[in-house]
């Protein structure tokens, strides 16, 4: 029996060229089963590869003989896949040996024009459309061609979530939709009735009041994880105070704040007293 080898493609004909490549026969040598049509996804995301199972069609009662088909085969198979799982650690390993403050950083973005920026704002619409979430959407551009898009009505609070989870999601999966469509670097921030001031100055009150806290006692105080933006606020709130320091701690997006005494914040230290204990033994 003919082993039976998939391949995948943007489509199914992509799939089916795939096939023939590796296995460098005409398409009418082999048997072809589809597997998966693919799919667009919505807004490009969740998209789906089309996929298909092929084997040597038999001449004679005998399959036909190619030089190593299943080695050609699995081949283009498995070198990407390996590929990108290698590159992605290196990435990640590079990004965390960086200052944990650098993501607080300000950011510049690329201009975006205004038929981009209404292209944005219909996708938000309809992704609120889908939510079943009809709303006011208002869209502005700062001075660091940052795009501000705002969202009033009725169903705010449904939208934000608790402590603005679901707002972040809905921030996270726009970004995604705006990677794919624009070429240029766009930056995005999204807000649902003034959450977002409202939380960066509930923010800064309590970083001010656990700094009280760390002169008052020596002991660190930590802040929660948080987003970027909002670890951005709890180091500007603290950078004029030259009595404590703030530093964010951990991976990922959301990361944790310490704030502390100069001196102390530091996890290792304990580590070299027990060093020096154990050295006269």
């Amino acid at each position: 029996m003919s082993a039976k080898m998939e391949y995948k493609g943007t489509d199914v004909e992509e799939a089916i060229g795939n096939a023939c490549a590796a296995l460098n026969v005409a398409r009418e040598e082999l048997d072809i089963r589809i597997i998966s049509t693919g799919s667009t996804g919505i807004f490009g995301l969740g998209r789906k590869k089309a996929a298909v199972q092929v084997s040597l069609k038999k001449e004679g009662g005998h399959e036909q003989k190619r030089p190593a088909p299943g080695k050609k085969a699995t081949e283009p198979k498995i070198g990407p896949e390996r590929a990108v799982s290698v590159k992605k650690p290196a990435a990640s390993k590079a990004m965390a040996e960086q200052p944990a403050e650098n993501d607080e950083q300000e950011e510049v973005g690329d201009p975006v024009t205004p038929e981009e920026m209404e292209a944005i704002r219909a996708d938000l619409a309809r992704i609120l459309d889908l939510m079943a979430c009809p709303s006011e959407i208002s869209i502005s551009q700062d001075q660091n061609n940052k795009v501000h898009a705002k969202i009033a009505g009725d169903c705010v609070d449904i939208l934000v979530g608790p402590e603005g989870q679901t707002l972040d999601s809905m921030q996270y999966v726009m970004r995604k939709i705006i990677t794919r469509k624009f070429p240029q670097k766009v930056l995005f921030s999204l807000d649902a009735g003034g959450f977002r001031d409202n939380r960066m100055g509930e923010l800064q009150a309590r970083a001010l009041r656990l700094a009280r806290e760390v002169k008052e006692t020596g002991k660190t105080r930590t802040i929660p994880a948080i987003n970027p933006a909002e670890r951005r606020m709890v180091h500007m709130a603290l950078q004029d105070d030259t009595e404590i320091r703030s530093r964010s701690v951990g991976e990922g997006v959301f990361k944790k704040v310490l704030i502390y005494l100069p001196g102390k914040g530091r996890r290792r230290a304990p580590r070299k007293k027990k060093t020096a204990e154990k050295s006269p033994e």
